[in-house]
């Protein structure tokens, strides 16, 4: 008779080993969990707190659901017409947003890329302006607007001129006379608050305070260009405009659009220059006539309309999600990878 070989019966692990070994195999998410619950308090949840209580008409957050009058979009409807409950006009704000980013942006890119040409034929001196020009990136942006205000700012008692700024000093040169930048009102001169010299002043301040950020990302990949290039293009006497248009403007083109996309999404947001220039409320005359975006959202919540506020979150984000995909469908003709 055939002898029957018995194979061993394995053990069949137990539950709580299973679970041990599925915990060992998901070893990568125990490392992101503690990223993952941050993001989702305090990413995820505001966000989705915003998209129920934009819809809830009416609401308040200190005073809770007894505050909602219904659903729908009376939130937005009061954000557009300037009816919430909020001493600032949405129509101003929004052109504002527009114009600081829309047209700082750009100058300081453009300004960024010709420093960082020339600082990368300055071979001596190359550490030394790199850390000069990135000074004002390390200071913070309220004590920068409240130090750039001086310059600009109107100081006087009565009808005796004690200061009329660094600037209006240098347009004295040129006989032109002292300009009310950003006072409510100038006392000395007789002059009212100029919204548009207002607005110069926050495009100055832009540019200047984008501009050690965006000259060593751009410095950074000028050091990539292969001097073959360049060294190909004295040979053919190319112009240094030329050299600069047909030569470095491509080859760092994803660089450039990178820093266009996110800086205009960053000008979008812009909020604390214009409060370290200004005020709490914007505007000398505290009517929020240089009021943003992001102001009129937190102008929203100081006056207990969190409705609103979320409505407005919303619409900005709707905003930087137009600009964001323009530029992303013109980098794709213009970009060279």
């Amino acid at each position: 008779m055939q002898e029957v070989i018995q194979t061993p019966v394995k053990n069949e692990p137990s539950k709580g080993e299973k679970f041990l070994r599925a915990l060992k195999k998901q070893n990568g998410w125990l490392f992101v969990m503690p990223a993952l619950i941050i993001m989702a308090v305090f990413t995820f949840y505001p966000i989705i707190s915003a998209l129920v209580t934009a819809f809830l008409e009416g609401y308040n957050g200190l005073e809770g659901a007894a505050s909602i009058e219904g659903i729908g979009f009376g939130n937005f409807r009061d954000v557009v017409m300037s009816t919430a409950p909020v001493p600032a006009d949405f129509v101003v704000c929004l052109e504002n947003t527009l114009l600081f980013a829309l047209i700082s942006v750009p100058l300081s890119t453009l300004l960024a890329l010709l420093i960082s040409v020339a600082l990368n034929s300055i071979k001596s001196l190359q550490k030394a302006y790199q850390t000069l020009f990135f000074l004002p990136y390390l200071t913070n942006s309220l004590a920068m607007g409240a130090v750039f205000a001086t310059f600009f700012n109107i100081v006087s008692t009565g009808n005796h001129v004690e200061t009329v700024g660094l600037f209006n000093n240098f347009l004295g040169l040129f006989g032109i006379e002292p300009i009310n930048w950003i006072n409510a009102y100038s006392a000395a001169f007789e002059q009212a608050f100029n919204p548009w010299a207002g607005r110069f002043v926050v495009i100055i301040f832009e540019i200047w305070s984008g501009l050690p950020f965006k000259i060593l990302i751009i410095f950074s990949a000028l050091q990539s260009v292969n001097k073959q290039y360049y060294d190909a293009a004295k040979v053919d006497g190319a112009t240094k405009y030329r050299t600069l248009t047909k030569i470095t403007v491509p080859l760092i083109s994803p660089t450039l659009s990178y820093l266009l996309v996110t800086g205009i999404m960053g000008g979008l947001k812009s909020y604390s220059a214009i409060v370290g220039l200004f005020n709490q409320y914007m505007g000398p005359n505290e009517d929020y006539e240089m009021g943003t975006m992001v102001g009129y959202i937190y102008g929203c919540i100081s006056s207990g309309a969190t409705g609103a506020a979320s409505a407005g979150s919303l619409i900005l984000f709707a905003i930087i999600m137009v600009f964001t995909a323009i530029n992303l469908w013109v980098s794709k003709k213009k970009v060279h990878y």
